[in-house]
């Protein structure tokens, strides 16, 4: 999705990296690239959020939106408290990992694979399940991806 407008800020503070990510200057004037997806139904006029285009990785030749996995993880159970899935690169092959905070060590990780292969195409099921009482979290109380354990 692309904002434009009166409203579209100039950039961000003291960070040209993300400026130059984000924001697209075309005549002068300023759009903004959000990260989203969206699809626009001309016969309904309305517009159906997809995903965000940094959660999609491509795996084998396919894409995969990680969010889509990770909430099909999440209404898999109600013994899972969060879900992250990363794609993991191991001896230059590429892996999905779903990282598993839990509410109870009852949870299987088959029954996680099946319900996952019941809901989702093969390409999208994690080939790893890491099963955690907690995240690690950053100081600012985000999880802390480079602090997962290796799967």
């Amino acid at each position: 999705m692309i904002h434009i407008g009166v409203g579209v800020f100039v950039g961000y503070h003291e960070r040209a990296d993300l400026t130059a990510k984000s924001l697209i200057d075309i005549n002068g004037e300023l759009y903004y690239a959000t990260g989203d997806l969206a699809r626009f139904d001309v016969k309904l006029g309305e517009l159906f959020f997809i995903g965000r285009r940094d959660y999609q990785v491509k795996l084998r030749g396919q894409r995969i939106d990680l969010g889509q996995v990770e909430q099909t993880i999440m209404k898999g159970s109600s013994l899972v408290s969060d879900c992250i899935v990363i794609k993991y690169v191991y001896e230059e092959q590429d892996y999905l990992v779903a990282y598993i905070e839990v509410r109870s060590d009852r949870i299987q990780e088959e029954h996680l694979r099946s319900y996952c292969l019941s809901q989702l195409p093969f390409h999208m099921v994690p080939s790893k399940f890491v099963i955690l009482s907690s995240f690690p979290l950053t100081r600012n109380g985000k999880i802390d991806r480079k602090a997962l354990p290796a799967p």
